[in-house]
């Protein structure tokens, strides 16, 4: 007896509405078992299945069974092997695991895959294109934007690609025959359509923030970080990361070489490149040189003030499982250090290795004493703004990027010179994030219509 002469024939069955094909497997023991295999709707479909089966057995030994494998256990399967352990940053790891997580939440992860079908993925999709509502018409889950779709999309598509190689769990990427849905827009006949806008302050709200925060001693540092996005369109980390080496005074530009990050993994502060990976130049004009020239004098006088309770922040490059970290180190007084959960600081300068050389960080914003300003400062800030100046509630520290950028783009502004001073690394996310036409552009276009008929009228 040959090895393939038990699995010559195989057989199949209907069990239900479903039909099954099933042969014999030599397992590493050298025994033959039998094992089942989802088929097609109808008994010659299925035979057909068999057949292919058996060719590719008999050619290579190839065999593509998933076992009792549910979609949930080849979601983790596959983060685990390609994703876990990959060069993404902490936080992009952390959108993949959302994702994931999403999966398993859902009753569409307790699938098992022999018995997967399309309908089942495109069922699921579905869901968080429309969103998923119970028997009533009471929505449970709402939809998910067009961007988040497009990252579930990614997922699903690799994890049962991993899936057919090179774990040979699946014949085929199902994901191919599921479709992209076109969500219907809402038609507005009568009324105001509520179009969602770019939230961006005036200039009078601006500078009453500005008022504010400089005129209660533990807010004041707030201000500079605040006055920094506002003339530049700086993100948040771009802003905490930013050094005083960034700037080049004489000429008028500023670095944005950058960003400060928290790895959630590990629980440090860290710098890595802005967004788009790549650092970029932002000019800037004589307001903004003046705001700076004055915090650089303030800096340099606190140092002098708090002496040796000033904390200075440090930096340290090191590989973590295969992955590049610029952590931030910091000189701190344990015994200074003030009972608040806002409270921040890098890695202490003690828990390194004597051998180890720090490198020094001069960080543009900081709080009285150099403590560390963060993101997590800035969230804050946000909270503190919407408190004391509820007229003013709309505010949040990205709204002063929108609103250089809108304050651009308003005046005439090249949007490809928009796209280089924002860091977008595709001018059509410039395009589609500030082509919105407010009151005053639409009124400024009238006046142009008019001006040009009244001269022809005239």
């Amino acid at each position: 007896m040959n090895n393939f002469e038990s699995l010559q024939t195989g057989s199949v069955r209907k069990k239900g509405s479903q039909w099954y094909y099933r042969f014999r497997i030599k397992d590493q023991d050298g025994n033959w078992k039998m094992h089942e295999f989802k088929g097609g709707q109808t008994k010659a479909e299925t035979t057909f299945m068999l057949k292919q089966a058996l060719e590719e057995y008999r050619q290579d030994g190839s065999i593509f069974y998933a076992g009792s494998l549910t979609v949930g256990q080849l979601a983790d399967m596959w983060y685990n092997a390609e994703i876990e352990n990959s060069n993404l940053t902490t936080n992009g790891k952390y959108g993949y695991k959302n994702v994931i997580n999403n999966i398993h939440n859902n009753s569409f992860s307790q699938i098992k895959l022999k018995d997967l079908t399309i309908e089942d993925i495109q069922e699921y999709v579905d869901g968080l294109y429309f969103g998923i509502y119970d028997n009533e018409g009471n929505q449970i889950a709402k939809p998910y934007a067009k961007a988040t779709m497009s990252k579930f999309f990614l997922v699903l598509n690799n994890m049962f690609k991993y899936a057919v190689y090179p774990k040979k769990l699946l014949r085929e990427n199902l994901m191919q025959y599921v479709k992209k849905r076109k969500v219907a827009k809402d038609n507005y006949l009568f009324g105001n359509s509520n179009e969602a806008k770019v939230q961006t302050i005036t200039h009078q709200e601006f500078l009453k923030i500005i008022n504010y925060l400089s005129s209660v001693e533990d807010y004041c540092y707030l201000a500079l970080p605040i006055q920094i996005a506002y003339h530049t369109g700086m993100r948040a980390g771009e802003v905490c990361g930013l050094t005083w080496d960034d700037i080049d005074f004489e000429n008028q530009v500023l670095y944005v070489r950058r960003s400060m990050y928290y790895d959630k993994d590990l629980k440090t502060w860290e710098l890595k490149v802005p967004k788009n990976g790549k650092p970029r130049a932002i000019d800037f004009g004589d307001s903004l040189a003046h705001i700076l020239l004055i915090a650089k004098h303030e800096q340099q006088r606190n140092k002098k003030i708090y002496g040796d309770l000033y904390q200075n922040q440090f930096y340290h490059t090191t590989e973590i499982r295969g992955k590049s970290h610029c952590q931030i180190y910091t000189d701190y007084n344990e015994s200074y250090i003030k009972n608040s959960t806002r409270f921040c600081h890098g890695i202490h300068v003690d828990d390194i290795d004597s051998n180890v050389s720090l490198s020094p960080l001069t960080f543009v914003c900081t709080k009285p004493d150099g403590e560390l300003l963060t993101t997590q400062t800035l969230k804050w800030c946000n909270k503190v703004v919407q408190k004391n100046l509820p007229e003013i509630s709309h505010f949040h520290f990205h709204c002063l990027r929108h609103t250089y950028a809108s304050t651009l783009v308003l005046n005439g502004a090249n949007i490809k010179d928009v796209q280089s001073l924002l860091g977008h690394s595709d001018i059509k996310i410039t395009l589609n994030t500030y082509s919105h036409v407010t009151e005053k552009s639409r009124k400024k276009a009238v006046n142009i219509f008019e001006n040009a008929i009244s001269d022809k009228i005239g």
